[in-house]
């Protein structure tokens, strides 16, 4: 008799304990399955301040890397043989002979333990998590989350060790491509399957993608385009280029943009006018930030965040300066070109005749007529660029040169750049000009 009982308080023991155990993987992947319902858009964070702290530091975690994966097979692998055994106990009733029915016992604990894993853990999470009863399962839940972390905390050391390893094995070109490609997946199967979300959205998203492939050379404001301040001149003479040039930030400079002693804005000097106080240059300005040329345009847009600047200077690798970067340069490349009402509408190409135009310097090479046969080249982006490099110099005013079936009078220009050009379209290639 005291045997019976002492099987019959080991079967309740494995019993509950299979049970504790189903509980404890039943909140874990409720966790989980939230986290995923949440990155697929599909549902919100409750509104649980309790929670709040868990659940974010879950979400912090990469996209192609579910939480507690760890936690979660540790659990789904002891419940299931702990069922296995609680369940091989209950069948055999104490028979310890061998025999066919012993083994059809097993494999059918076995096969009950997994369907009820599966389906507890598996299916009825997925049910919680969606379900409207969700903040209440979430308290419940945390100590369980709180006790399987620390319980699993040697187990996560070693495996992380052991994924180190592996990974120096593998070829880290392909890693870092996945990575990259990952958020790019994502937005591409939400335009798929989303009716609802908006082209223009949809650009920005795309735009955004793309932003990370670019750097700070490809949306610099050149030198040679940027107005700048000089403090040798007087300050009637700098206040006529406040006036004239419509920026609200100027680089104010000992000569040119390599001695920038700082970045000037408007404003200030405006309110020293109405107070009617003497203004000095100088002491207005704040002293330039500088961003490699070399640097990703979400690394640049980072840094000028934290400085909170809207202009910094960019610097080559001599130490010079290539130019200038602003905040609006770098949101036009995710929501397209930004004109408020002191832009110009500036048409830069326009026609003036029968196979003549007036072209601007700073005109685009690709937004060129078709007749003028220019093909566009990676270091050349403007139509002033080209007659430069042609030439090997800048060209002076009145002077007219050919170019494969063009010829160009340049109408405008000075020491930096050309300004304003007329472009006539020979008729024979073999025609010179007049």
């Amino acid at each position: 008799m005291s045997e019976f009982l002492f099987l019959f308080d080991n079967r309740l023991f494995l019993l509950f304990s299979w049970l504790f155990l189903s509980i404890w993987g039943l909140y874990v992947n409720t966790f989980r399955a939230l986290i995923d319902r949440v990155r697929a858009g599909v549902s919100s964070l409750p509104d649980n301040k309790i929670d709040d702290k868990l659940l974010h530091s879950l979400l912090a975690a990469p996209n192609h890397e579910r939480p507690f994966h760890i936690e979660a097979a540790l659990l789904s692998s002891l419940q299931i043989i702990l069922g296995t055994i609680t369940f091989y106990t209950f069948f055999r009733q104490g028979n310890d002979s061998f025999s066919t029915h012993l083994i059809f016992y097993f494999f059918g604990s076995v096969g009950i333990a997994f369907l009820w894993e599966r389906t507890w853990t598996g299916i009825a999470s997925h049910s919680i998590a969606a379900s409207s009863f969700l903040s209440l399962h979430l308290k419940i839940g945390k100590p369980f989350m709180i006790l399987v972390q620390f319980i699993s905390f040697p187990l996560r050391l070693i495996l992380n060790q052991i994924e180190k390893m592996i990974r120096k094995m593998a070829d880290p070109k392909i890693e870092v491509a996945d990575e990259k490609n990952e958020l790019a997946d994502h937005i591409r199967t939400l335009s798929r399957e989303s009716t609802t979300l908006d082209p223009e959205v949809f650009e920005i998203v795309g735009n955004t993608l793309e932003m990370g492939h670019l750097h700070v050379r490809d949306v610099l404001v050149p030198r040679n385009q940027v107005q700048v301040l000089d403090c040798q001149d007087s300050i009637e003479e700098n206040l006529q280029i406040v006036r004239t040039c419509g920026h609200t930030r100027l680089p104010i400079c000992e000569g040119d943009l390599d001695h920038c002693i700082g970045i000037i804005h408007v404003k200030y000097a405006c309110r020293l006018l109405i107070e009617g106080k003497k203004i000095d240059l100088r002491k207005l300005s704040k002293a330039p930030a500088l961003v490699s040329a070399d640097d990703p345009l979400p690394v640049a847009l980072k840094k000028m965040m934290r400085w909170k600047i809207h202009m910094a200077l960019v610097r080559d690798e001599f130490g010079g300066i290539d130019g200038v970067i602003t905040l609006e340069d770098i949101l036009e490349e995710v929501v397209g070109e930004i004109q408020d009402e002191f832009d110009a509408e500036e048409n830069t190409v326009q026609k003036s005749g029968a196979g003549k135009w007036k072209v601007s310097g700073l005109s685009p090479v690709h937004e060129l007529p078709e007749e003028f046969g220019v093909v566009e080249e990676e270091e050349l982006t403007s139509f002033g660029g080209l007659i430069t490099k042609e030439l090997g110099r800048i060209p002076e005013v009145g002077e007219i040169l050919k170019l494969k079936n063009l010829q160009i009078t340049i109408l405008e220009a000075d020491e930096t750049r050309v300004q304003l050009t007329e472009v006539k379209l020979l008729s024979s290639a073999n025609e010179s000009p007049s």
